[in-house]
């Protein structure tokens, strides 16, 4: 009873497994190629469909191409091999594609490939607020955010070595006098763009992209409450 158990188990694994789509991923106004794992074999039929049911692509037995789509018009191309190719990407062609594939005897080969497309990282916005600013010891948060979902973080420090908690858009650091140089990197699949803070004693910060990193520090807090309140006096 449990070796029948076990073999029916392992059946719909396989069967799940060989169901399992091929993914494919692209960049905003890049290029993507659809391949079916079968391409040692002549069909004389073939089209391609997004989500089952939009016919994008066909090819017939006398070789004809067609593009019924209009919203693909020109920027496809199908291959001899039956790869389906697509140009100039957007965000909304991510989705499921079918290739239909049917032999000569009329029977079917359906192959399922899942098509996402990302925007490229834009250069990571860098900030930073400081905890402790004295002659002897600079610490600081370093934030760094890009307005894209679906990235991860990486700080590096100056001898190429990742810094805790990777994955994370904040890091705290803290470290004696001295010039210090950290790199924010974001990364998707398909891209990643970094960014250079540059410290400088006793506590400055210098950002790539600006002559100055934002900051934030307790004692400027401090003073511009008692400014306040003097003011109200």
């Amino acid at each position: 009873m449990a070796v029948g158990l076990v073999m029916v188990l392992l059946f719909i694994v396989q069967a799940w497994a060989q169901h399992d789509p091929a993914q494919v991923v692209g960049a905003v106004h890049g290029v993507a190629y659809l391949s079916p794992r079968l391409q040692n074999q002549t069909y004389p039929q073939i089209h391609w469909r997004r989500n089952s049911s939009l016919k994008i692509a066909s090819r017939d037995s006398s070789a004809k191409v067609q593009y019924p789509n209009s919203t693909y018009k020109g920027r496809l191309e199908l291959f001899p091999n039956n790869t389906l190719k697509i140009s100039s990407l957007q965000k909304n062609d991510s989705s499921t594609y079918q290739v239909y594939l049917e032999d000569e005897a009329g029977k079917e080969h359906i192959e399922t490939i899942l098509l996402t497309v990302y925007d490229l990282v834009p250069k990571p916005v860098v900030n930073v607020k400081v905890i402790r600013d004295d002659p002897m010891r600079c610490e600081a948060n370093l934030e760094c955010s890009v307005e894209l979902e679906g990235v991860t973080y990486e700080w590096i420090n100056p001898s190429k070595i990742l810094l805790a908690h990777v994955g994370d858009s904040e890091q705290r650091v803290s470290f004696n006098p001295s010039i210090e140089t950290y790199i924010c990197k974001v990364s998707n699949p398909v891209s990643s763009n970094s960014t250079l803070l540059t410290y400088r004693h006793p506590c400055s910060w210098t950002g790539e992209s600006s002559a100055a990193a934002s900051r934030t520090t307790t004692s400027v807090l401090v003073a511009v409450g008692l400014l306040l309140l003097l003011t109200l006096a």
